[in-house]
């Protein structure tokens, strides 16, 4: 895997894994990135990281500019997290699952890396990485061209990559629900790897915080109808979507 030798890059990949973590080990990342702490205590004092280095961890930076985008992703995060919990309530004992790219569906890598599934198939860097050493569980990371945008490798024919895999249940990101039925993303090489997933398991979902409903992005891959339904942080909708809470 290549690793972050620059700057951005490296301020990237280490705000996706506090959208799942709040706090991370500052010498575990270093050495996962292949660089110094040093190097990282230099970022997190630079003034344009959205990081910040409190004692041996890296958490989120709190007092610079980028607060208010920090605060929002912070609840978004949250949002995520139920969502992801709503959805590890889905999958059976012994099942062989999916997890599509995206910044909710690390966070149900991390609950089901203790569960008792007999596999989990990803392409995601940032979910790979989470249960990396951290789960008994097989787990099978897809190769292929790597998109850094998504932190995401796809294959030339994903259908076929994943038809001897034996897929039973898979779960994918969106980045938006228009008019109830319509769901989208915002790459055209992410709808290969979508598509292939309806076509292979047994069952399909798609999980997003409920910001994305009413959003549309520029490459719809599924109706809602060819799914088996959206799981929100408010709930599971068979064909249906909870879109936010009465009252």
């Amino acid at each position: 895997m290549t690793r972050p030798s620059g700057f951005d890059e490296r301020n990237a990949r280490i705000c996706l894994l506090l959208d799942v973590s709040p706090s991370l080990r500052l010498r575990d990342v270093a050495q996962d990135l292949g660089v110094t702490e040093m190097t990282l205590r230099r970022d997190a004092a630079s003034g344009k990281a959205w990081f910040a280095c409190q004692g041996g961890f890296l958490v989120r930076a709190r007092s610079t500019d980028s607060y208010d985008f920090d605060e929002q992703m912070r609840r978004a995060s949250e949002a995520k997290r139920l969502a992801a919990d709503h959805a590890a309530l889905l999958v059976p004992e012994g099942a062989c699952v999916f997890l599509d790219t995206g910044t909710t569906l690390p966070h149900l890598a991390r609950a089901l890396a203790c569960s008792g599934v007999r596999r989990i198939v990803t392409h995601c860097l940032t979910s790979a990485e989470l249960l990396q050493g951290r789960t008994s569980v097989e787990v099978e990371f897809i190769g292929g061209r790597l998109q850094s945008r998504t932190r995401s490798c796809h294959p030339p024919d994903p259908l076929e990559v994943l038809k001897p895999m034996g897929i039973e249940i898979g779960f994918l990101s969106a980045g938006g629900l228009w008019d109830g039925r319509e769901l989208s993303c915002s790459h055209h090489y992410e709808v290969a790897m979508k598509r292939a997933v309806i076509a292979l398991a047994s069952e399909s979902w798609s999980v997003f915080d409920s910001s994305k409903v009413g959003a549309r992005r520029d490459y719809r891959f599924a109706e809602i109808d060819e799914m088996s339904g959206v799981i929100t942080e408010h709930g599971v909708g068979r064909r249906a979507v909870p879109l936010a809470k009465n009252g």
